[in-house]
């Protein structure tokens, strides 16, 4: 299919932002390159900062609007609605069919615009309600970490959306390098900020509505990804608060809708959160059940669901390396660390779906974001402690006991997925706990070389060596 000789049209881009002055303005520089007419492209940068970033930003954007770029500083006194409410606000100012939008950390190539709207096809389906693009990364090789993240990203963004599109199922929109068609916003009553995952929660309610929605691995844009363990958890528990509430007001929605073509996957994909609060539950009583003496068959219908897993997550794995040419030995240690993170996060997003279902309303909080220099080093962190690490701490405790007692019981195979569960959690705890003393001790040398999950690694196998003297 060729691509339409229509002119181009109209397109608002929204940059949302709150206290991110280290990259803002490197959003903005790159969204004001965009290789696409001036006279037909419209730019809000939607600052809700409390901190200097108004400052920061106002000389760049008094540069552009110097150069006849069509830019706007719009600033609200309050954060109602956080990202929502700041989107819908730069609505209201906006009468472009088309409005794109990128978060703080995002660095969109110059031809992104023209890729999707002049060459590209997506929209010639007037039913489509949004273009999502791929989220490449900005500082994948930064440290273990960070390349651990790009390996899950990847795999959602390589295999688990085209999967989600063959089979018909809905695809949401993942709140950035996305484009929207204005008048499916405006059908279903715009932004909502009922939910921390306001991107989701819009994309079922058009596709209840009959939108569809397009995704184009090919359509790339460079994000960060958050290079130490406090951000990533806390990113984490955001998006899992954030599910909870969208499977709590959208489940019954969708279960009965007869527009959806592939419900059941629309579930999965709603609840999926639901995953940690499961792995919880079974690292907690598989021990208890074995002790139990319960009949072996039920043993070993829970190991064998464990293993099945493990073997469809390796699957996926593979198949992003082999998708993306990076199947190699090397990468094997970036699996081995991204199968740790999943296992370990069950509590840190058990807590979160939790108070996600059970709370009415919720304070977005923004991943840290580091800046020009991610690539390089690691930016001072400011982020406490979460409570939760109590909670993993007393978790790791019961797991290690009732290992040992399983493997003094002769359950030395039953006792495998209780020891993985508590060194998963360790190694995690140990990273945390590292990042503090090193933000609190550590020189900017030390932060610029050292690597969280590496000294994560040794401060845990310092304390296995401790107990075994």
């Amino acid at each position: 299919v060729e691509a339409s000789s229509a002119p181009p049209p109209d397109v608002t881009v929204q940059l949302p932002l709150y206290n991110e002055g280290a990259v803002a303005c490197g959003l903005i520089e790159a969204v004001c390159a965009f290789d696409y007419p001036r006279d037909r492209l419209h730019i809000q940068v939607l600052d809700d900062s409390t901190d200097e970033t108004p400052a920061i930003l106002a000389p760049l954007i008094a540069r552009m609007k110097a150069k006849g770029i069509d830019i706007l500083h719009l600033r609200r006194s309050h954060r109602d609605g956080f990202k929502a409410g700041a989107l819908a606000q730069g609505l209201l100012q906006s009468s472009s069919p088309f409005v794109a939008i990128f978060d703080a950390d995002f660095r969109p190539p110059a031809n992104f615009l023209k890729q999707a709207l002049v060459d590209g096809t997506a929209f010639d389906d007037p039913r489509v309600a949004f273009l999502q693009g791929r989220w490449t990364h900005l500082n994948e090789f930064q440290n273990t970490l960070t390349r651990a993240q790009a390996f899950l990203l990847d795999r959602h963004f390589i295999v688990q959306k085209p999967f989600q599109l063959h089979r018909h199922a809905t695809t949401s929109f993942n709140g950035s390098a996305g484009i929207w068609r204005r008048a499916a916003i405006d059908s279903v009553g715009g932004w909502s900020a009922d939910t921390l995952s306001e991107d989701m929660d819009l994309s079922y309610r058009c596709a209840l509505s009959g939108w569809t929605s397009a995704y184009d691995e090919h359509l790339t844009c460079p994000a960060e990804i958050p290079p130490s363990m406090l951000s990533f958890k806390l990113q984490q528990r955001r998006w899992a608060k954030g599910s909870a509430q969208c499977l709590r007001k959208l489940f019954t929605l969708v279960a009965r809708s007869p527009r959806l073509e592939n419900r059941t996957q629309d579930l999965y994909y709603i609840g999926g959160y639901l995953i940690h609060p499961i792995l919880l539950c079974y690292a907690l009583l598989w021990p208890v059940a074995v002790l139990s003496d319960l009949p072996w068959q039920l043993l070993y219908a829970g190991q064998a669901c464990l293993i099945g897993g493990t073997i469809i997550a390796i699957a996926g794995y593979v198949t992003t390396m082999m998708e993306t040419n990076r199947l190699s030995l090397s990468s094997c240690r970036d699996i081995g660390i991204a199968f740790v993170l999943g296992m370990s996060l069950m509590v840190n997003n058990t807590i979160a779906f939790l108070l996600g279902w059970l709370q009415t309303s919720s304070v977005f909080e923004r991943t840290p974001k580091q800046g020009r220099d991610a690539s390089r080093q690691t930016a001072p962190l400011r982020e406490a402690l979460h409570w939760g690490i109590y909670l993993e701490i007393v978790v790791i405790i019961y797991m290690t006991l009732l290992s040992t007692v399983l493997v003094r019981n002769g359950h030395l195979f039953e006792a495998i997925p209780s020891i993985e569960f508590a060194l998963c959690l360790a190694i995690i705890v140990a990273c945390q706990i590292f990042e503090r003393y090193r933000a609190r001790q550590g020189s900017a040398d030390e932060r610029r070389l050292a690597d969280p999950i590496e000294q994560g690694l040794r401060i845990a196998e310092q304390d296995i060596m401790r107990i075994q003297r």
